[in-house]
């Protein structure tokens, strides 16, 4: 890509495969955002081990996209060029490595990292503020940044200080999703280990291989209409969404906030839940034994909680709760990061409408309820055709809209099964006798460049407390009330 005004991309090298991104990963939502993973480790981990296995897992069959380069065609669409060989001059990851020869609590911007707190939820911390520490210097904020550069797809950063290290990763989003991060992760920790035996070979193989977009048919022959249909946005709607939202969209600020929520709180509400079900289940006649995840039961809450600080309890406005997950196993796929991972982008939105007087009035069991019952009958093999049907067919591979004009839309993604608090990096750490203990992370967040959803939240994760870690996102100054509401909630 060449530009009058800006940097020109580099020459093409020859010796480079080049094949067109997988369909499902050339969206332009995925184009639009560049992922940042702040992981802490409270031991000093070695920098070079984390770059050297890195490195080496991105030269292993399969694993070479960790490498691509990013660059447009003379018809504008972005390509992979995959290097032939990842030399120092051409690295497959973009490394960098800041030192600080103090404790980490004796930082001044490192020392407030979120920590958890054992007894009741809570507002942990601002995740923005840490940015001059996860972000390097010249590294991207957009697609255009790599367009134009000899980079990889992965940055790879360490922040050492003497007694922890931060490691982060960053990659545009056309990369991979949580799914993908995960296997990633896996594999990075089996070669870490000295385990390469162990690293599965990703579904297709490298970019040019014969099978690598095997999914690119997906939703061109769906069986049976999206349960939704009707409630599905066209031109007019989405037009009137965005002329309702467009102060809370385009010009009010957004603010990020790390929650922390211990597993036993959660633990007792599901159980509360489930009773409350049963209780329900049994004054019916009914048979059926309830069921709610502790995904279900963390997104009803958190709605609740958050619906309630916006709205009044009579309100009949529609929300519609955006519920991001793998479309994997639905499609008879591996969801076991270990074993045949797909490496790229593969989740629908799972949707469940209420008006807000429903979430309000009614108990937090009703809406979990609700959103097992929106997982279990969108989540077919049937139901996936059908949607990724809608999004190949919207500009942009837009992820389809359902509601009305006046909706309150909140997006949930739960990271869960990634499992990125179960990986050990003690073969990296410098101390022998750190080395001889599991080195877990003990705090991971994310940030999403250039820009900031208006309203939602991500489960990252459950540490080696079983703390529960939200990544929640809001329009400025909504977060006092839901501050509020956490203080007055009852603890352990």
């Amino acid at each position: 890509m060449s530009s009058w005004f800006g940097p020109k991309a580099p020459s093409r090298v020859p010796t480079d495969t080049v094949a067109p991104l997988r369909f499902w990963d050339d969206a332009v939502l995925l184009k639009s955002l560049v992922v940042y993973s702040l992981a802490r480790y409270d031991s000093l981990l070695d920098a070079e081990k984390l770059r050297s296995s890195l490195e080496r897992l991105a030269s292993i069959k399969g694993w070479k996209k960790l490498g691509a380069r990013l660059r447009k065609n003379s018809k504008g669409e972005i390509e992979y060029h995959v290097p032939e060989t990842f030399t120092a001059e051409r690295p497959a990851i973009a490394f960098s490595h800041a030192k600080h020869d103090v404790a980490i609590n004796a930082h001044p911007l490192a020392s407030q990292l979120p920590r958890p707190n054992p007894t009741r939820p809570i507002i942990a911390g601002d995740p923005e503020i840490f940015t001059p520490l996860l972000k390097p210097e010249g590294a991207p904020t957009k697609i255009d940044d790599y367009l134009v550069q000899d980079r990889g797809q992965l940055g790879l950063h360490v922040v050492s200080f003497l007694d922890a290290t931060l490691v982060i990763l960053y990659y545009n989003h056309t990369s991979f999703d949580l799914m993908g991060w995960g296997a990633l992760m896996t594999a990075w920790t089996h070669v870490l280990h000295g385990r390469e035996d162990q690293v599965a070979t990703p579904v297709g193989g490298d970019p040019g291989s014969d099978d690598f977009d095997s999914l690119s048919s997906l939703g061109t022959n769906p069986t049976e209409p999206h349960v939704l249909q009707k409630h599905l946005m066209q031109t007019a709607g989405l037009v009137g969404y965005g002329a309702s939202n467009i102060i809370d969209l385009a010009f009010r600020g957004k603010e990020n906030r790390i929650v922390c929520v211990p597993g036993a709180f959660i633990e007792n509400l599901r159980t509360k839940i489930l009773a409350e079900l049963q209780a329900e289940a049994t004054a019916s006649g009914s048979s059926e034994k309830p069921f709610v995840t502790e995904a279900d039961v963390l997104g009803a809450w958190w709605t609740k909680l958050a619906v309630t600080s916006l709205m009044k309890a009579d309100s009949s406005r529609t929300v519609n709760l955006q519920y991001a997950a793998s479309a994997r196993k639905a499609l008879g796929m591996s969801t076991d990061p270990a074993k045949d991972p797909y490496f790229s982008n593969l989740f629908t939105m799972l949707y469940t409408l209420l008006p807000a007087s429903e979430i309000i009035q009614k108990p937090v069991s009703h809406l979990a309820r609700e959103i097992r019952r929106s997982v279990v009958e969108q989540g077919t093999r049937e139901q996936v055709e059908a949607y990724f049907a809608l999004q190949r067919q919207a500009a942009g591979k837009m992820v389809p809209f359902f509601g009305d004009a006046g909706m309150h839309l909140m997006t949930l993604s739960n990271w869960g099964k990634a499992d990125l608090y179960g990986h050990d990096f003690s073969p990296a750490a410098v101390s022998e006798d750190d080395a001889e203990k599991s080195q877990y992370p003990s705090y991971i967040q994310t940030t999403q460049l250039p820009f900031n959803f208006p309203e939602g939240f991500c489960v990252i994760g459950q540490d080696n407390a079983k703390n529960f870690w939200l990544y929640g996102f809001r329009i400025a100054g909504y977060w006092d009330k839901v501050e509020t509401a956490l203080r007055e909630t009852d603890g352990l």
